[in-house]
């Protein structure tokens, strides 16, 4: 086993924790978010959900899924980089709030997306 190979299965563990991480805190957004920003918040529930899925197949380790997952992880990232600036989708305008949740998500985002890719580079093709 080639020492790339041997540091896959540590980031698949890291990388699925980060991405419950993740949807814990967006499970917590979500309930506030449902009572103004409904949309918004059945949003976060559904991409949590996703999030969720996303850490198992890390964690099981099924290989075929690696690349929708990173493609979740890049979404959500460019997602929350975008609504902070343009209009959001659906919605039609900027979110304005930027607080500790929106810059430990963004951090979050981009920690999840490092790892995450990482895991795709370093699987160990069969």
């Amino acid at each position: 086993m080639s020492n790339i190979s041997s540091i896959n299965g540590p980031l698949r563990y890291l990388g699925g924790a980060l991405m419950v991480i993740w949807a814990i805190i967006h499970f917590f957004l979500s309930t506030e978010l449902l009572k103004r920003l409904p949309l918004v918040g059945e949003f976060f529930i559904v991409d949590s959900v996703l999030m969720i899925i996303g850490a198992v197949v890390l964690f099981v380790g099924f290989r075929l899924l690696y690349l929708p997952v990173l493609v979740l992880d890049w979404a959500n990232y460019l997602l929350l980089t975008e609504s902070r600036i343009y209009p959001a989708p659906v919605l039609g305008f900027p979110l304005p709030a930027i607080n500790s949740y929106v810059i430990g998500t963004f951090v979050l985002d981009i920690v999840t997306v490092i790892v995450v890719t990482l895991v795709y580079i370093t699987v160990k093709k069969k």
